[in-house]
Parts: C-alpha cells; sequence; structure tokens
C-alpha cells in the first residue's frame, strides 16, 4: 500500500454562539469578559475550540459568504487555507 500523508489544515472562519447575560445591553467590556471566559471554557489544553461545548456553537468558514451560484470561482480562496502540520499514515482507520 502506497503512503499516505494526513495534512491538518485551517480555513479561517467566523464563530458565532448564543451567550445568555442578565443586561440588554453590555457594554463593551462586559461583552469582551464574558465572551473571554466562554472561549477559555470551550478551548482544549492546545488552545483549539470544541464548538460541541459552545451552546448554538456554529462555524461560517470564509467561503460560506460566497454565492457558489453567482461566483462558482470563488467558493473557497485558496488564501483562506493554512497548513499546521502534515504526518506520514500507514493505515486510515
Amino acid at each position: 500500500m502506497a503512503t499516505r500523508y494526513q495534512h491538518r489544515i485551517g480555513v479561517r472562519a467566523e464563530i458565532c454562539f448564543d451567550l445568555t447575560l442578565d443586561a440588554r445591553n453590555p457594554t463593551p467590556e462586559q461583552l469582551c469578559d464574558v465572551v473571554a471566559e466562554v472561549l477559555r471554557q470551550a478551548a482544549d489544553s492546545d488552545g483549539a475550540l470544541k464548538l460541541s461545548v459552545l451552546p448554538g456553537g456554529v462555524v461560517y468558514p470564509e467561503w460560506n459568504s460566497v454565492d457558489a451560484e453567482l461566483e462558482p470561482s470563488r467558493i473557497l480562496d485558496p488564501s483562506a487555507i493554512r497548513m499546521f502540520d502534515c504526518i506520514e499514515i500507514d493505515s486510515i482507520q
């Protein structure tokens, strides 16, 4: 069997999640403190976010804002992809 490679890639995205607050119009400082705490709790030991932990958590990748029917060539801009790591693997499980 030929050697295969597993790549860890990243795509710029906007993270959206729900917050329940007591204040109707929190100050930017209050909002920043709450968001930072929620993101800290959702992060793993490497600082990566576990979206399943965030209530209503979804990610909107950069390509999500492009209408594929109107601009099929812009579905995913290659500059939006970053490779973080590459490892050689013997078999895919």
